[in-house]
């Protein structure tokens, strides 16, 4: 088993035991920082140089030049992310079933060095607001369908994530 297998594999193995969002690893405030500047330079294409973004995972486009491993961990941290729907938009007027699927994988670049990734995940989910749920899943026959979407940044060695404050998690109608 290579270093990067067993580095993953733990890694895997820790995400799975955590409940709750967020998290912050070694050098976790400069990636925070960098995540920052690099939110802040890219807000308009292109990017102000030193930084550079990349689409590198796209679903709905079948776009995928992740690794095997990356995607599953991008999955991981995306699932854990998505924990605290139960305490938050799902307190509301939304039923979430299924499971959350990576959406799409930007990886952004300082002077060329890859130094992180800012993902969006969903999930299958209805708006029981204008119908007679009554939290069976029959029920929901009458209720829009739409997916909870949600966006996080995510270190590269993804020891640190944290929501993106610009995409919480919300509702959208278009459930592709």
């Amino acid at each position: 088993m290579s270093f990067k297998t067993a580095l993953m594999a733990l890694f895997g193995i820790c995400l799975t035991s955590l409940a709750f969002a967020d998290q912050m690893g070694p050098n976790g405030d400069k990636f925070y920082e960098e995540a920052a500047h690099y939110e802040n330079a890219c807000k308009e294409e292109p990017c102000k140089a030193p930084y550079a973004e990349q689409v590198v995972y796209n679903q709905r486009n079948k776009l995928n030049k992740l690794s095997a491993e990356t995607k599953e961990v991008l999955r991981k941290v995306a699932s854990v992310q998505a924990q605290v729907w139960g305490d938050t938009i799902l307190e509301g007027d939304y039923y979430a079933s299924g499971r959350v699927r990576l959406d799409s994988v930007l990886a952004f670049y300082k002077d060329n060095q890859l130094i992180g990734y800012k993902i969006q995940y969903s999930e299958k989910a209805w708006y029981t607001g204008d119908c007679d749920f009554n939290g069976s899943r029959d029920s929901l026959k009458g209720c829009k369908e739409g997916r909870i979407v949600e966006g996080s940044y995510v270190s590269s060695d993804a020891q640190t994530f944290f929501s993106d404050e610009e995409r919480y998690a919300e509702f959208s109608f278009d459930g592709n």
